[in-house]
Formats: structure tokens, C-alpha cells, sequence
């Protein structure tokens, strides 16, 4: 008998020593995962972010529209039967670097989302609206563009809550009446659904993604994260049944877990380290990707964490390196999170 043919009870039968264990124990192992079927996920989405499509050129971002064309064809040419159902732009898909380039932006991002073979959700970052959250003028364009119900949404798939937040204005709006419809919104969305797994999205982060200190000089700018205590509160007390927030805006790529909620960052396409993510979804697990742009595409001057921005590049204690400091540890670019997808849990 092979080596290659042992079965499971073949194996603990011959299998009467170390040294047996040793030269024939990882075959047998390999032999049967070999012959496992593969499982195919419920699902599949990408989350896209931070992509400063520009319609002014030279772009604020080098290559930014190129970014976005390469993002749509890199799904289109995906097999059919192993497409993503869709994509999440969380956030700052487009530059809007001023009040009069929101409209011809958000027209170019259209165009551009034109080619694109499967659903596209938006999610309102700070560039979409220069700050201005809930602001009817200002997010004239984005409403024109993508509709009046796609500010604060859900999206249920395939037994996932999708919960698309627009959080552009923290913190400065977290004490306005703004912020405050938007979280009562969302705990009404919560309250009604601790049956059903969710991923929330919302492009400013909940949570800093970096040690504190060194995150608010390397960002430079008061909204490293949203710092909106009764939103995170309400992600803490539903936690139970939040696998994942999904954000963008610090353009770097990070994961923290706090109370079993995974908060993500994912650092865009316009600048270094020009990443978007994948996300394959299982009954029982998710499966995170983080994918970086071709060579030709990679950008590391745009980096905003570092030099040529910073006289120094910036590190902390758990990302000991410039490079882990951008583009996260390991268990940051790929991971699994349990998840019950389609098992319905009783409200507790």
C-alpha cells in the first residue's frame, strides 16, 4: 500500500510508532486534504476606498483615474463563476478637492464605474462632500449620482446585513443634530437585526488603527479616527453580531480587534501602499484579503506616513518597521473571522 492511498483508519492501523508518524504522517494528511472537495464561498465582495479619482490634471494623486481603470478591469477579467457579487466603495472614491470639483469628479467616477460588470454600493468619505456631512448642497452630487437613499443604508446578502454609514464629518459632527440622526439611525438598524451577522462601513474609522500618539503626528489631522464614543459604544454593545467594521481614510492598511469586531482600514489605491480588499464569505468564516497594485501602478512617493511628507518614517510597538507600519503585519493582510452566515441567532 502507498504512502499517497492511506486512508485515515490505514493510517492509526501501521502507524505504531514516532518514527512511523514521522515518515508517513504528513502524506496521509496531504493525501486526504487533497481528495477534500474545495468549498466554494456563499459569496464573494471587494472593498474599494480612498481611490481621489480626480478629473483635474495633473491629479493631487499620480495615476489615480489609471487606478480606478485597472480596480474594474482586475474584476471584469475574474472568472464568472468566481466574481465577487459586488463591490463597496468605502469612501473617498473620488478627490473633491474643492466645493466646485465635486460634481465633475463624481461625473468621471461614473464613467469610469460604466465598465464595471457587477454592483457597486458607495459609501460617503469626506472627499464626496469636502467634510460637509448631511449637508444637502454639498452632497448634491453624490445624491444626483448614486441616490437620496445612499447615505445611511443597509444591504442584506445572502444572510449578511451590510450597514453603510456616513460618518464624513467626525468628529466635528459627532455633537452636531447630524451625527446624532445618524447613530439613532443605526441603532434602530441594530436593535432591529441582533439576529442577522453584520459588517459595518463607514469611512472614517472607529477605532485608531496605530498606537495613538504616533498615528495622530504621522496622519496629521484630527480625524485619525472618528472618536464618536456613543457610535462605538453601540458597536461594542452589538458585538455579538458585528463581524467587521470596514474603513478607509488614513491611507494606510491596519486591522484591530476590539471585543471580537474586527475594525479595518484599508489604505486605498491613491497613495502607498495602494491596496484594496477581498473578502470571501462562508457559512461558518470570512476570509480577508489585502491585494496591492501592480508595480507599474505602485506609487511609493504618495506615501503620507513617511518621507518625503514627514522628515522621519514613522514606526510604533507592534509595527516595528515603516513598511509594517503602512502596510500592517501579516495577520492584518490575511485573515479568517468566524462568522454564522444563515444561521439565525434569537435576539437576545
Amino acid at each position: 500500500m502507498s504512502d499517497s492511498l492511506l486512508t485515515r483508519r490505514d493510517f492509526v492501523r501501521v502507524a505504531g510508532s514516532g518514527a512511523a508518524l514521522a515518515a508517513i504522517g504528513q502524506n496521509c494528511l496531504a493525501a486526504e486534504r487533497d481528495n477534500e472537495p474545495i468549498e466554494d464561498p456563499l459569496f464573494r465582495f471587494v472593498q474599494w476606498n480612498d481611490v481621489h479619482i480626480d478629473e483635474t490634471q495633473p491629479s493631487s494623486y499620480r495615476l489615480a483615474n489609471e487606478k480606478m481603470k485597472y480596480l474594474v478591469n482586475w474584476i471584469n477579467k475574474t472568472e464568472r463563476q468566481s466574481r465577487p457579487d459586488f463591490v463597496i466603495g468605502v469612501g473617498d472614491m473620488i478627490h473633491g478637492g474643492a466645493p466646485a470639483s465635486l460634481g465633475p469628479d463624481i461625473r468621471l467616477q461614473k464613467s469610469l464605474l460604466a465598465d464595471l460588470e457587477i454592483p457597486f454600493h458607495p459609501v460617503i468619505g469626506n472627499h464626496e462632500n469636502v467634510q460637509q456631512e448631511g449637508n444637502a448642497s454639498y452632497e448634491a452630487p453624490f445624491r444626483e449620482a448614486f441616490g437620496e437613499d445612499r447615505t445611511n443604508y443597509t444591504l442584506k446578502h445572502k444572510g449578511l446585513l451590510f450597514v453603510l454609514l456616513n460618518n464624513s464629518g467626525a468628529p466635528s459632527s459627532n455633537s452636531r443634530d447630524v451625527g446624532r440622526r445618524r447613530n439613532e439611525w443605526f441603532r434602530s438598524v441594530l436593535d432591529g437585526s441582533d439576529d442577522l451577522p453584520k459588517i459595518v462601513c463607514c469611512h472614517i474609522p472607529l477605532v485608531p488603527l496605530r498606537d495613538e500618539a504616533v498615528l495622530k503626528k504621522s496622519f496629521g489631522f484630527i480625524s485619525y479616527a472618528a472618536q464618536d464614543d456613543q457610535l462605538l459604544r453601540l458597536v461594542d454593545q452589538h458585538a455579538k453580531s458585528i463581524v467587521a467594521v470596514l474603513s478607509g481614510h488614513l491611507h494606510l492598511t491596519g486591522v484591530v480587534t476590539r471585543n471580537g469586531v474586527h475594525h479595518v482600514s484599508i489604505s486605498g489605491t491613491a497613495s502607498y501602499p495602494c491596496d484594496f480588499a477581498s473578502y470571501d464569505v462562508y457559512s461558518d468564516r470570512i476570509r480577508f484579503r489585502v491585494h496591492s497594485l501592480p508595480q507599474q501602478l505602485s506609487t511609493p512617493d504618495t506615501n503620507i506616513h513617511g518621507r518625503p511628507r514627514h522628515a522621519v518614517d514613522y514606526t510604533d510597538a507592534t509595527h516595528p518597521t515603516h513598511e509594517s507600519y503602512i502596510k500592517g503585519n501579516p495577520s492584518e493582510r490575511d485573515a479568517e473571522w468566524r462568522c454564522l452566515v444563515g444561521h439565525h441567532r434569537p435576539a437576545n
